[in-house]
């Protein structure tokens, strides 16, 4: 019983492939044919928008702020070695927190004078 089931399979599958594969393959012909009778274009690039997809920096604020938290961070990093007895860790984890401070602080300090510089040069200038 399940021999000549089995064998009407094969039969089906065996008449039935040709009639599928067809109409996929005129298709794909006829896709083709219709890209190669179609003309291009040559158009000349466009420019990029440039202004609007720049990252700005952030404010002297935030150079302070940072700086502040650097400070922050480095002396609890202090605390927390020298609690549990590493000295020279704790002094490197200072150090570092220290120097995070002076990023900040320099930064914050360079944009304020320009924009001082900036405000005083439009008040005298006519």
């Amino acid at each position: 019983m399940y021999k000549r089931f089995g064998v009407l399979f094969l039969l089906a599958a065996a008449f039935s492939v040709p009639v599928l594969i067809s109409p996929v393959v005129t298709a794909v012909n006829l896709f083709q044919d219709q890209n190669q009778n179609k003309r291009v274009m040559n158009t000349s690039h466009r420019r990029r928008r440039r202004g609007t997809d720049r990252r700005r920096r952030r404010g002297i604020k935030h150079a302070y702020k940072n700086a502040g938290k650097s400070a922050g961070h480095g002396g609890k990093h202090f605390a927390k070695h020298m609690r549990h007895g590493r000295p020279i860790k704790a002094g490197k984890s200072l150090g570092r927190g220290m120097g995070g401070f002076g990023r900040g602080v320099g930064h914050g300090t360079a944009r304020t004078g320009k924009k001082v510089g900036k405000k005083v040069k439009h008040a005298v200038t006519p």
